[in-house]
């Protein structure tokens, strides 16, 4: 059997300082990216701002990790990625699984931290992570600059991960772990709910039809990807309604100014929900209404989501086969038992 090697050390305090640094340090670059250039801000900190705090975040799961064990040896090793597992012949004709080399340098990824929290019952929120995660990728391929709406997202969703992972997994306060950067975080995320309360009640009054306010939720702001979009006041007072103005009808990003059509961006929403390959065999899920002549009927619910559009006829009375919008026209029945039908009337 091969030897292993021993483990990389770890310093369980360095880990928990360079993670609150992280945090630290994303902070002031959030701050940084965010004011005018002429007041010393720079937006090319943003992107910095989201490796940073993603990063601090990572390390504090590995801290947490690293202090729930009480052998050094063993927090090393949930920590480091473990060395190669190689088939080995045992000598009697059979195999034993070896380890081979020694740990590597390097630290656990996102996945492996989760298994190593299911491991040990560690909570968190993980689709706000993954989330988290997705928009540091997303991030990495943008400018910057046309991304602050994203990363002010990003903070205000990462607020009650961090807070509630210190307070319950860690028995800390943040606020004394993270001193200025926590209160500067706690104003961002206060301002970010109330702005957003502000929108969906202005969107409740704007018409939009009910079936399409889940690809609403879901819009961001075409220049900054902001999610603080809202409607216009203007259009408001005037009575505009996104149903029937839906060609004219606009959203003001409230972090940018940008202002643009509303209904686009929900259809992308809609469309991205409902992407599909036809080189795998997947077929449309979404197709165009006859009634509206939007591409928002949904096959499978048999409705619109913008009209309401319903199937008169969902199935065929002779053989149940299922009906689309084409087949309406032939009262009930199933394309193949229409034409017999009319073939047995000709006849």
């Amino acid at each position: 059997m091969a030897q292993q090697r021993p483990l990389p050390e770890l310093d369980v305090d360095f880990l928990q300082e360079n993670a609150l640094t992280s945090v630290r340090l994303g902070i002031e670059d959030f701050q940084r990216c965010r004011l005018d250039p002429g007041s010393g801000g720079d937006p090319a900190r943003a992107l910095s701002a989201v490796r940073n705090l993603f990063a601090g975040i990572l390390l504090l799961f590995k801290f947490k990790i690293a202090i729930s064990v009480a052998d050094p040896c063993d927090a090393a090793s949930l920590i480091f990625n473990p060395p190669d597992i190689q088939p080995q012949a045992d000598g009697a004709g059979g195999v034993e699984w070896t380890p081979v080399g020694r740990f590597k340098p390097t630290t656990i990824d996102v996945a492996t931290i989760k298994k190593r929290f299911d491991g040990f019952n560690i909570e968190v929120n993980w689709e706000v992570i993954n989330k988290l995660q997705t928009c540091r990728n997303h991030l990495e391929h943008l400018h910057p600059a046309n991304t602050l709406g994203e990363v002010a997202d990003f903070v205000a969703e990462l607020f009650p991960i961090l807070r509630d992972f210190i307070q319950t997994q860690l028995n800390e306060q943040p606020a004394d772990l993270l001193g200025a950067a926590w209160q500067a975080m706690l104003e961002h995320h206060n301002f970010f709910v109330d702005t957003r309360a502000v929108c969906e009640a202005a969107w409740a009054e704007a018409g939009v039809p009910p079936r399409m306010l889940p690809w609403l939720e879901k819009c961001q702001c075409e220049r900054c990807s902001s999610s603080l979009i809202r409607p216009p006041q203007d259009l408001l007072d005037g009575g505009a309604s996104v149903e029937y103005q839906d060609e004219t009808f606009t959203y003001l990003c409230l972090a940018c100014g940008h202002a643009d059509l509303i209904v686009p961006v929900m259809m992308k929403m809609l469309d991205k929900s409902h992407e599909y390959d036809p080189r795998n065999g997947e077929e449309a899920s979404v197709e165009q209404c006859f009634e509206c002549n939007r591409g928002t009927f949904v096959i499978a619910e048999q409705h619109c989501l913008w009209c309401e559009a319903e199937l008169d006829y969902d199935r065929c009375s002779l053989c149940e086969e299922p009906l689309r919008q084409e087949d309406q026209h032939n009262d009930g029945l199933c394309g193949y038992h229409a034409h017999t039908y009319e073939k047995y009337m000709r006849d």
